[in-house]
């Protein structure tokens, strides 16, 4: 078994610590280096927020004795502990002179980079990336969220590539026999998830207009909402709160259909949801892409559409046929299990990756 060392955040707990559980119980040894703790302060039951102005600076434009300090620490960690493999997972906060110094005094130890977001999206920030893409030539490999990336990562000159998609996380996310929800989170169609300005505030005005019940829980929805004219019904879900824990559960179980929007920011061809919501055993309505129905198959596993007259057709239909939709989300359920996109069956593909390199 092997001695990781996973540099990153560690601020949410489906990222980092996520996987360092799962590496855990596949009985390998995780060292855990975050950086988080010196700019954030995280209040019982709140969201986490900057500790200062100036430190939030130093956190967006990474520069500053904080930011050094991070690059001086990850050095003497990984002298000290000379771990087999070091991942930067979502870490945009290492120079690229700390990566050719760890290469220079590890010459045994794997290194590897990983993101879900898109370093390569139109609207990421050129600043908060740019750590990272100058880094790509030192890591002997770079894993990609989505296929698009692996371009990305070659034109910038990445040694080896590889696939790693998201995953869920089998101890929060799991059915919940929907009778048993409270009314609060039941509904015909819900949404969880954080607002794009794309075509949805449009797609999901419909929805309501169309007289379903439709619940939607996230983050960024107040103000946009707000601003829509006073008769869009829209406006009456307001205050949109985000749905957490059991609370994202309940809100996902406790509705006959769960709509994926998929992020245009991040031009992803799925996101984590794709598997989150079959992985509860609820009929999932996502945007199509060829990638996704790759994944969870038009009609047998998962539903798409490719406009909002299709959703509409859809969510008209299925609502009428709760047989199908029970039938449908059974075998998505089936599919994400079989195919092994939970946590640690994710973490054993990564392995079997490191593995390669080695040899």
């Amino acid at each position: 078994m092997s001695k990781i060392l996973i540099s990153g955040e560690w601020l949410w707990d489906h990222y980092q610590e996520a996987c360092s559980s799962a590496l855990v119980k596949l009985g390998h040894e995780v060292i855990k280096f975050g950086w988080q703790q010196h700019f954030f302060e995280r209040p019982a039951g709140r969201d986490p927020h900057f500790k200062s102005f100036m430190i939030q600076r130093q956190n967006k434009y990474l520069v500053g004795p904080l930011i050094s300090g991070i690059n001086r620490d990850l050095i003497s960690l990984a002298s000290d502990t000379k771990p087999e493999i070091i991942w930067l997972y979502n870490d945009t906060h290492i120079f690229p002179r700390t990566i050719e110094k760890l290469r220079r005094d590890l010459p045994s130890t794997v290194l590897a980079q990983y993101a879900n977001d898109n370093p390569w999206g139109k609207n990421q920030s050129a600043i908060t990336w740019r750590h990272f893409k100058k880094a790509v030539p030192f890591f002997d490999i770079n894993f990609y969220y989505r296929p698009s990336n692996e371009k990305d990562f070659e034109a910038a000159g990445a040694r080896e590539t590889a696939l790693l998609r998201s995953y869920y996380i089998p101890e929060d996310i799991y059915p919940i026999e929907r009778h048993k929800i409270e009314d609060e989170f039941r509904s015909d169609v819900v949404f969880v998830g954080h607002f794009e300005n794309d075509d949805r505030l449009d797609m999901l005005t419909e929805i309501v207009r169309a007289g379903f019940n439709l619940k939607v829980f996230g983050t960024a929805w107040d103000k946009p909402i707000s601003r829509l004219p006073r008769d869009n019904p829209l406006r009456r879900l307001l205050p949109v709160r985000p749905a957490r824990g059991e609370q994202y559960r309940k809100a996902i179980c406790g509705s006959r259909i769960a709509l994926a929007f998929l992020s245009k920011l991040n031009e992803d061809s799925y996101t984590r949801r794709s598997f989150e919501i079959p992985a509860m055993k609820t009929f999932m309505l996502s945007e199509y892409t060829d990638d996704l129905n790759s994944l969870l198959a038009e009609g047998k596993e998962a539903e798409y559409f490719r406009s909002k007259g299709e959703l509409m057709e859809k969510i008209l239909y299925y609502l009428g046929h709760d047989d199908q939709i029970a039938e449908i989300a059974r075998c998505g359920y089936d599919r994400v299990r079989k195919d092994g996109h939970d946590v640690t069956s994710r973490m054993e593909q990564f392995m079997h990756r490191i593995q390669l390199v080695k040899k």
